[in-house]
């Protein structure tokens, strides 16, 4: 565990005898013209893999993402005193609005309104990639006997489309205003974190996959089939450094799609495959 105790990053550089300016920042910048590209190897994170029975994916992009901080106030009450029908319960009109984010991710072609912000086009793309999450609840007082006063949820919104995640945004808040009147509570929405989609390089994709072919191909002596190309909903370092030059990852299988988590596991043979597909990616360079 790293405690800060009110030391700095920048005082703790110095104190191992590395000085940081703004200066000396800009001298380790990357020009664009001096890089040639960059490709990320990354377990995939997900169950697609495993479901194909294959240890290797090509990527095609990163989703969008918009995490927002909901909060529902209402008025707090003793649960056993206050009739039903003169609740101002913010926990049930957050329940609500939970249920209908599920709905309209699940279904954005049912509740989007086509409009000269959101075409037929913009729906059709979030089909495949557009995901809606609530992580994060929060009530206080927190007591089992209590109608608590207030209600607070995260939301995060992951979509290959920019255009399309805001257009689920705008009508989830839009809904969410309207709900909170109806039931009498107060609603405020924060936008907490924006990052805008990445396509990745189509060459690099194709030079990818076609080197991932190759390598399973002279692990197993067998014809491996297609080699998939997905759609990554997590947040990479390619996201950041593909302002920078053209970004291309590679996704490796892992077990039962669990991340960030002491279960997370990657076969050492999908790992040597990985190695074997970046082998035969730089082959193709030289």
């Amino acid at each position: 565990m790293i405690r800060s105790f009110g030391v700095t990053v920048q005082g703790a550089l110095r104190a191992s005898s590395i000085e940081t300016t703004e200066e000396n920042l800009l001298q380790l910048k990357y020009e664009p013209e001096s890089v040639w590209g960059y490709v990320e190897v990354h377990i995939e994170q997900g169950p697609v893999l495993e479901n194909v029975g294959l240890p290797l994916g090509s990527v095609k992009g990163i989703a969008g993402q918009t995490r927002l901080k909901v909060t529902v106030k209402g008025t707090q009450g003793h649960a056993g005193t206050v009739p039903m029908n003169m609740r101002q319960d913010p926990m049930v009109a957050a329940a609500e609005l939970i249920v209908f984010l599920e709905s309209l991710c699940k279904q954005p072609d049912y509740y989007l309104s086509y409009d000269g912000q959101c075409t037929s086009s913009t729906v059709e793309s979030l089909a495949g990639s557009l995901v809606c999450t609530v992580g994060e609840i929060s009530t206080w007082p927190s007591a089992s006997n209590v109608i608590p006063g207030q209600v607070t949820f995260t939301v995060d919104v992951r979509a290959m489309d920019d255009s399309g995640r805001e257009a689920i945004i705008y009508e989830f808040s839009n809904r969410l205003y309207h709900m909170c009147d109806r039931r009498s509570v107060f609603c405020n929405v924060e936008r907490k974190h924006d990052a805008n989609a990445v396509v990745c390089d189509p060459g690099l994709s194709t030079q990818l996959k076609s080197a991932s072919y190759t390598a399973l191909k002279r692990i197993t002596g067998e014809d491996p089939g297609d080699v998939p190309v997905l759609m990554s909903g997590a947040g990479h370092d390619a996201m950041a450094i593909s302002h920078l030059t053209k970004v291309g990852m590679l996704f490796v299988r892992c077990r039962g799609g669990i991340s960030h988590s002491p279960a997370e596991h990657v076969l050492d043979d999908d790992v040597w495959a990985a190695g074997m597909a970046v082998l035969a990616f730089f082959e193709t360079l030289l």
